[in-house]
């Protein structure tokens, strides 16, 4: 055993031994530019003079990546030398939202996502989202976007996004067969389209039965899925004029005036509206922009492009992508200082050579239409879009409504009774 003595020299020289541990814990801190927080994980301490880093997580095709990475970015960080941009590249898939919203509930989200706009409601709803309706300045800045994409963004009484980009669906028709029927106008009505159709016993090229692909459909012959304030499908989804919609598109089905493949199988519609086998599809710009100059003068001497016919004031769907800032992001004004630039007339400009269409009203179309022509049918057609109905339960219902109509078309259940049973199904989701 120690004496008393060297006991109280052994302790003098252990609490030096901590004392000069302590002193050396904070000196590598230091040295190391961190400091350490509650969790005992170390933390960068930005230099007064150090960038602040914003991360986007995007899902850009190739080529609107290598826009948006060697042209947009280096644009922006001239402009803004104080913010740095990190570009996140992902693949655009429903493991993607998994992944998101697990990793913002735990705030270990990117700053900003550009995420569909079918998407925004259900993140909303968790509250993964920082309301850009709080910023002081968006009132102003609102004022700058057509209005379908704008409203793409709000939930409930808030926005959470800007709209980045938007699409739309145009019909796009077989010239050689158009120029055979004498049509000197193109149908503005799906009455009219399919009274063409019928009398000359002509294919529709749709997709498949999906809401991306048959809402244009069955919206333009007065069907309904939803009340106004998105709150229930019966009395909508199985009303008389839905029914009515539903089949009347049987009834093309059954007559060979649909693919055949519509129910499960590919259409081939890009190569067959080119060949004649089908008069019309609808599709998106990206009909032209993946391809090359090359290509797209063949396309237009293959066929012609028009807005989609309907029946009501709207003419097709909405697609795009919606700028967003997480809840967790410590960059949310530099954030919101990059997602209002990317709405500005320059990075839209750049990004529209890849397809990209603007969503700000003011970017010049007429130099649009001029330098590519194509993209007409689309610009006419932005304000007269229809959004899907933007609930958090929209890929629930999405799946209950391509469930019925593959039911309905294959003729295992009859219109009335079908739509009936989804539209219980969707009530019971939509129930608060």
């Amino acid at each position: 055993m120690l004496s008393k003595k060297k006991w109280k020299g052994f302790q003098i020289m252990l609490r030096f031994q901590l004392s000069l541990f302590v002193v050396t814990v904070f000196f590598i801190a230091g040295c190391t530019n961190q400091r350490i927080i509650e969790n005992n994980d170390p933390e960068p301490i930005l230099k007064e003079d150090s960038k602040e880093q914003i991360e986007i997580w995007h899902t850009y095709s190739d080529e609107e990546t290598r826009i948006f990475e060697n042209e947009v970015i280096p644009l922006f960080e001239e402009e803004f030398p104080d913010i740095e941009i990190k570009p996140v590249r992902q693949p655009h898939n429903e493991q993607l939202m998994s992944a998101l919203i697990s990793r913002a509930s735990v705030n270990r989200t990117p700053d900003i996502i550009r995420m569909d706009i079918t998407w925004l409601p259900k993140f909303a709803d968790l509250k993964l989202l920082y309301p850009v309706s709080d910023f002081d300045d968006f009132e102003e800045i609102k004022d700058r976007f057509y209005l379908p994409p704008l409203e793409s963004n709000r939930y409930e009484d808030s926005y959470y996004g800007l709209p980045l980009n938007t699409n739309t669906k145009a019909a796009i028709y077989n010239r050689d067969t158009v120029e055979r029927l004498g049509l000197k106008d193109l149908p503005d009505t799906m009455d009219e389209l399919l009274e063409i159709i019928e009398e000359h016993n002509l294919t529709l090229g749709i997709s498949d039965v999906s809401p991306w692909n048959s809402l244009p459909y069955f919206y333009g012959l007065g069907g309904k899925l939803l009340s106004p304030q998105f709150t229930q499908a019966s009395g909508y989804f199985d009303s008389e004029e839905s029914v009515a919609a539903v089949k009347k598109l049987v009834q093309l089905y059954n007559n060979g005036n649909l693919p055949q493949e519509l129910l499960g199988g590919y259409p081939a519609t890009w190569q067959n509206v080119r060949a004649g086998k089908y008069f019309m599809i609808d599709e998106g710009p990206w009909f032209y922009s993946v391809r090359t100059m090359y290509d797209i003068k063949l396309l237009k001497e293959q066929t012609i492009s028009a807005p989609f016919p309907s029946n009501t004031v709207y003419t097709s769907v909405l697609g795009g992508e919606n700028a967003v800032i997480t809840r967790g992001s410590a960059h949310r004004e530099a954030a919101w200082t990059f997602i209002k630039w990317m709405t500005t007339e320059t990075p839209q400009r750049l990004l529209l050579t890849a397809g990209v269409l603007p969503t700000n009203k003011n970017v010049e179309m007429a130099k649009i239409v001029k330098d590519y022509p194509f993209y007409e049918s689309y610009i006419k057609s932005i304000d007269k879009t229809f959004l899907r109905p933007p609930v958090p339960e929209w890929n629930e219902i999405n799946s209950i409504y391509t469930e019925y109509f593959i039911r309905i078309f294959s003729g295992k259940i009859s219109a009335e009774e079908g739509l009936k049973r989804a539209a219980e199904e969707i009530d019971k989701l939509l129930a608060p």
